[in-house]
Formats: structure tokens, sequence, C-alpha cells
């Protein structure tokens, strides 16, 4: 489930942008911000149900964090607004308590159990460090609905700079102009 509108970019977005993310693409993440194709009653029910439990299960992860890490977490009940980017959002299942660090919570399904965080959770990482403007981003997963793993990752500048440029060039080129991308 993707959040935010057409007027933000959230960091489980980025994967899209840049092409790496397996279920959708930046076609498609272009109509959904411009709502095109889109019924507005489209299963309501369904979403409500996906949002209880993506809920309910962050709790879970949050708490399983805390015991392992010995971290204590608190909840952050806001969007969050980049200060140079206001198209830039950014919303933290949990701030770590006595350190710049944010903690993402995140359950993978069907992947190679030898896996650990892939590639669209990491860029979602950096964009969430960028806005928050935190130092590490801790990331608490559910892999398989079977094993819990967690994984510091550190603020890396160069893959920053890299996803403000694409994120400007998709907000400003596509969904302002309204111009679909290739």
């Amino acid at each position: 489930m993707v959040k935010g509108n057409s007027k933000s970019i959230y960091g489980n977005e980025i994967g899209i942008i840049l092409g790496v993310n397996k279920d959708k693409n930046i076609k498609d993440l272009y109509l959904e911000k411009l709502k095109k194709g889109l019924d507005r009653n489209e299963n309501l029910k369904e979403k409500h149900e996906e949002l209880y439990w993506t809920n309910t299960l962050k709790e879970i992860l949050s708490k399983e964090f805390t015991i392992r890490s010995r971290k204590k977490v608190r909840k952050e009940l806001k969007t969050i607004i980049d200060e140079e980017y206001d198209f830039m959002h950014c919303s933290v299942d949990r701030r770590i308590v006595g350190e710049n660090s944010i903690l993402l919570c995140s359950i993978y399904s069907g992947i190679n159990s030898s896996e650990e965080i892939n590639e669209n959770t990491l860029l979602e990482c950096q964009h969430n460090m960028r806005v928050t403007k935190a130092d590490k981003c801790y990331v608490a997963c559910l892999i398989n609905d079977r094993r819990f793993y967690f994984k510091e990752i550190c603020r890396d500048e160069d893959i920053i700079s890299k996803i403000v440029k694409e994120e400007k060039a998709f907000f400003y080129n596509h969904i302002l102009k309204e111009i679909s991308p290739e």
C-alpha cells in the first residue's frame, strides 16, 4: 500500500521511482498520484483491513525490536515534511529514545530466507533519514511470517543526493506538469 497523494512523495515510493520495486512501476505511481483510472470507492473495506493488520504487525515488530535491541522507542504520530522540498514526506514508525535515529517496521513475504533487507527498504530508510534529519535508521522485519530480524542502516549522503534528484525530477517533470513518465 502506497501512502500519500499528488502533493507528496513518501519513502516507500522511491523504489518505484528508481525502478527497483517489483510490484509497481513509475507509470502506476504517476496514475495513482493523479488519481487517474482509480475508483474512489475502490474496496474501502479491504483497504481498512490492510491498514489494521499493517498497524497491528508494526506494533508487534516495534515491541520485539525493543526487547532484542534493548533500545526504547516512541511512536511518532505525525507526517514529517522535508524543510527544503515540501513534497518529500515521511511517516516514521518509531523514534529511538536517546538517539537521532528512527525505526522502520517491515513485513516481507515470499522471499528467499537468506535475503534480509531489500533495496526498496534501504532506499526508504535513506529517504526517511533525509526528511527526519536522522543519523541512523533501524529496520525491524518479519520475514516470511516466521523470522524476526533487525538491522542498523547508516545515513549515506551519496544515496540521499540521488534520491532527492530523482524525486525532484519525478515531482516537477511529471506530477506537476501532468506528463506521464515513459
